[in-house]
């Protein structure tokens, strides 16, 4: 015999600061609750900015919210002791959670939040450098050029390879080219846009997507990442420093046939750049190719 669906259990959030906020994302995502308003007087709260977002009613009269909400369970985010006795009035005693049974709520939800961050972090990025990782940056090139060949603007990637990596650990050691990869990295961070995309390909190999960017202007932003790896230095861990340059390949996304898969259409545009990235460093490294012309650093 199939059992009956339970009823959402109605809830109403009191306050809407950064606590509010927290119980409001957590319980957006909770079958068993009903999320049926959102009280705070300052009406630029940020949970009650999220609720309107989502839909949620929002209140400025607390008293007035609960009344309207009742009967519900009301979450005291306030701080306030005389809010909870108002809620007990109406709502009953067993219609309030506040005091310390909302804080150490509040603490493992924030807990939850922290540690749900951490695990996406772990999950899109390079432990090492920080840099986003492979399959990250894979899901994202794939759905660059989907959009790129469903609205046809430009869409470029640059392929860097490091100069000379090799040479860096087996004269310096393994955490020198640890600190070379990092400082590399904090170096093109600091220099792409906040549209563009930087991701570990593997080893001394980066990525960095450029949307709504034509070949040409994806050359001239390369040689400007070049140009600031190549003139600072990286401390490494003796205390010494060394100069590192890299070599770079950069393609354009140009539509095939439109039954050809996005992921065919990125190994193509990977096959290119890696074919640019060979030239470049064919013609002697820290230098950048792409559409037949290689650019030599100065």
């Amino acid at each position: 015999m199939t059992q009956p669906k339970e009823s959402p259990n109605r809830a109403l959030i009191l306050g809407g600061g950064q606590g509010g906020s927290a119980i409001l994302e957590m319980l957006q995502n909770e079958a068993l609750v009903d999320i049926v308003g959102v009280a705070d007087r300052n009406p630029d709260a940020p949970a009650i900015l999220l609720a309107k977002e989502n839909g949620i009613p929002t209140y400025h009269d607390i008293e007035g919210a609960i009344k309207n909400c009742a009967p519900c369970i009301a979450f005291n985010l306030t701080g306030n002791e005389m809010v909870e006795d108002v809620a007990a009035g109406i709502l009953g005693v067993g219609g309030i959670i506040g005091g310390l049974e909302a804080k150490l709520i509040l603490k493992m939800v924030n807990r939850l939040k922290d540690a749900k961050e951490k695990l996406l972090f772990e999950a899109t990025h390079d432990p090492l450098t920080g840099a986003y990782n492979r399959r990250h940056i894979l899901a994202a090139m794939n759905e660059g050029i989907a959009q790129s060949r469903r609205y046809g603007f430009p869409y470029s990637v640059v392929l860097i390879d490091l100069d000379h990596f090799k040479s860096v650990n087996d004269t310096h050691g393994h955490p020198a080219g640890d600190a070379v990869l990092k400082s590399v990295v904090n170096t093109l961070q600091s220099n792409i846009r906040d549209v563009d995309i930087l991701g570990r390909w593997g080893g001394e190999e980066f990525l960095v997507l450029l949307p709504h960017t034509p070949e040409a202007q994806a050359i001239i932003a390369a040689k400007k990442w070049l140009a600031n790896v190549a003139a600072g230095s990286v401390a490494l861990p003796d205390d010494s420093h060394i100069f590192v340059s890299f070599s770079a390949g950069v393609a354009e996304f140009s539509p095939g046939d439109a039954n050809t898969s996005v992921e065919t259409e990125a190994e193509n545009l990977i096959r290119i750049a890696d074919k640019y990235l060979y030239q470049a460093k064919e013609a002697g490294r820290n230098c950048i190719a792409g559409g037949g012309t290689t650019n030599q650093q100065t």
